[in-house]
């Protein structure tokens, strides 16, 4: 409120600020004030100053940045009210009251939508009202906009003024303050106005900590004039966020359009911290520090509690220099969340359970092993498992857990097994289930048992056949997290399997001549497909084109048995006839060696005049597989990194370095 922050002197006539709220003339003694400005929603993000922008995980992103409503996990709904400057010297009373409630479209697949109704009063005499309509959509994983989620927010905005016996005795207009013993035009008139205003919202997620978002709060700038045009100014509002399990981190930009003309610029910096409990709620702590434009100075605090569904937060925040006579700003919100908690909630509360039990363990130190499910103190734990029933298998392994610590391995079980149990409590009958399912049975199966390069391809494959399931994506990516194993995702876009998928990226390395990294698209593809005929004939050009002629001969003759097609079956006869034709010590390149074996796939003329290589060991190309090898180590994607490794080892059986890394990868895996 701009007559607030600027002038220094007790507030004390309210017939002049509302006259300047309902006349937008300028004046040097008392700055405008414009209606409709932001004074934020409910009470978690004034204690952060407000800097929620690029935060907007909750129901507030209603107001702040409606693109933050695609991932409301569940219905919510929030009732809140505000005192504004409060102990002013002639008992001026502010108040802001809010209710909103948000929900997601399809379990989070069509986006999220929230209304919100929104009401400011100044001691009886005036007040602004405010409907809004919220509507915020995260592209899907696997597609190029993957990382973005976009929002929009149509406003229906009202503000009205009662007639007072000011209305009749109008301000001079030269010092402001004496009386003309006249009406005022503007007091005496219409006493209400309407318009429609909009809203825009975008957060970028860098990772899983950092954000950034940008909003652009009634960008068409509604006309809510009563006399004469009267805009409400645009707000862009710039912010960057860092968020782990139990802290927030928020900076942001704030610019407006200034009662001067000139813009005004905000910077606020925020943090949150959350002290998780059990059984006694969770208590969150919150703080920010503000500067800015026309000595704009503000600090903020704030505090919740929040227990089962049931969230109560409190905001606080007084202006440093500027309003005299104010004890500060006060918010309350009561915050009511709908349903059964959803998967990361889940998560987390099974994560709180394992850390209170590590915590206990005196001795514990950190290590990545998985205890065995055949071990005979998890007997009841792995019955459970064989059935399918996480939930309950997860629940007797953290009652059971206390007997086995300090056993690192165990901790880490419990782990795997809660991340299962919160997406997956049970699985549905073995009868009748789709490929989608048993590739997803099969690859928690691996994940419990720490074989995490074969899950997270099983993982892989299940999700292409089912993009549109949002909890299967989820559980993917909380798999990610605890194996450290980058999934390999297949786009939303391709719907013909993760195995096809492979075999295309294979194709487009084939045509670059990138024949080691064509046959690890090859490799993956075939682990699910050992028969796969067109995958063969490819692996086998590959290795033709390595020198690899043994292996090549082995791919054709698989490939061979199981043609149907005549003319394919001579092409490949012909190039098994050449690979085995340089097996020999002496080999002599045929002259038409590289195209007659190219031809048996058809993958691209071009690769296909190569000239074969011989067989044995390259230290360059070695060299460069194993520079290859150690950069998806350092990018922790250690399926790939294991490929690359595992390729060395078949070029150079004796080669140490690469023995060695890949000993290290399997151990970080199990």
């Amino acid at each position: 409120m701009n007559i607030l922050a600027q002038n220094k002197r007790p507030a004390s006539f309210l017939a002049i600020l509302l006259a300047f709220i309902l006349c937008p003339i300028p004046c040097t003694q008392y700055p405008a004030f414009a209606a409709f400005e932001d004074m934020g929603l409910g009470a978690r993000a004034a204690g952060m100053g407000d800097a929620f922008t690029a935060v907007a995980d909750d129901i507030n992103a209603i107001y702040y940045n409606p693109a933050g409503l695609a991932d409301i996990g569940r219905p919510k709904a929030m009732a809140s009210h505000s005192i504004l400057y409060s102990g002013l010297s002639d008992g001026s009373s502010l108040g802001l009251s809010n209710a909103a409630f948000a929900m997601p479209l399809d379990n989070g697949r069509l986006g999220g939508l929230g209304f919100l109704w929104n009401q400011f009063s100044l001691s009886g005499i005036y007040a602004e009202k405010a409907m809004q309509l919220s509507y915020g959509y995260r592209f899907p994983k696997g597609t190029s906009l993957e990382k973005f989620s976009v929002g929009t927010s149509l406003k229906y905005l009202t503000h009205s003024f009662s007639r007072l016996d000011e209305a009749y005795n109008a301000v001079n207009s030269v010092d402001g303050i004496s009386a003309t013993n006249a009406s005022d035009p503007v007091l005496v008139g219409a006493n209400s106005k309407s318009a429609l205003g909009a809203d825009l919202g975008i957060l970028y997620r860098l990772d899983k900590h950092y954000t950034l978002g940008l909003a652009v709060l009634d960008a068409n700038q509604p006309d809510v004039g009563f006399s004469q045009k009267d805009p409400v100014p645009m707000k862009t509002r710039l912010g960057a966020s860092y968020k782990a399990l139990w802290l927030l981190l928020t900076s942001e930009i704030k610019m407006q359009k200034g009662p001067g003309g000139t813009q005004d610029k905000q910077f606020i910096f925020g943090a949150e911290k959350t002290f998780p409990s059990l059984d006694k709620g969770d208590i969150s702590a919150r703080m920010s520090l503000g500067i800015g434009d026309r000595e704009f100075r503000q600090i903020t605090a704030g505090l919740s509690y929040k227990i089962s569904k049931i969230q109560f937060d409190y905001g606080f925040s007084i202006p440093l220099g500027t309003v005299q006579n104010t004890i500060g700003s006060h918010k309350l919100a009561m915050v009511y969340h709908f349903g059964s908690p959803t998967a990361d909630e889940q998560a987390a509360t099974e994560f709180l359970e394992q850390y209170k039990k590590i915590r206990e363990a005196a001795d514990y130190k950190s290590g990545r092993d998985t205890a065995s499910l055949d071990d005979p103190r998890l007997a009841q734990i792995n019955a459970e498992v064989e059935k399918e029933n996480y939930q309950a298998a997860s629940k007797l392994l953290v009652d059971k857990a206390g007997e086995l610590l300090p056993d690192t391995s165990v901790i880490n079980l419990t782990r795997r097994l809660a991340a299962v149990a919160a997406f997956y409590p049970a699985m549905p009958p073995k009868e009748g289930r789709d490929k989608a399912t048993q590739l997803l049975s099969s690859g928690i199966r691996d994940f419990l048992r720490g074989k995490d390069i074969n899950a997270m391809h099983e993982l892989s494959y299940a999700q292409s056949l089912n993009q549109q399931d949002s909890t299967l994506s989820n559980f993917v990516d909380k798999a990610e997290e605890v194996s450290r194993i980058k999934a390999d995702r297949v786009p939303v876009t391709f719907n013909r399997g993760w195995p096809q998928y492979k075999i295309e990226e294979s194709d487009l390395f084939y045509a670059q001549k990138k024949y080691e990294d064509a046959l690890e698209r090859l490799d993956a593809a075939m682990e699910f497909e050992k028969d796969n005929p067109i995958a063969l004939k490819k692996s086998g050009s590959c290795h033709y084109l390595l020198g690899n002629y043994i292996q090549a001969d082995k791919d054709w003759e698989r490939a061979l048995k199981l043609e149907t097609d005549p003319t394919e079956k001579e092409k490949l006869v012909k190039a098994i006839a050449e690979a085995k034709s340089q097996q020999g010590p002496n080999w002599q390149t045929p002259a038409t060696a590289g195209t007659t074996a190219a031809t048996a796939t058809g993958p691209g003329a071009a690769a296909a005049k190569e000239t074969p290589k011989p067989s044995g060991k390259d230290p360059r190309e070695i060299e460069k597989l194993y520079q290859q090898g150690a950069d998806f180590y350092t990018k922790s994607d250690y399926g790939k990194a294991a490929d690359i490794f595992r390729r060395i080892l078949t070029l150079d059986p004796g080669n140490t370095q690469a023995k060695k890394a890949l000993e290290r990868i399997i151990r970080l895996s199990r």
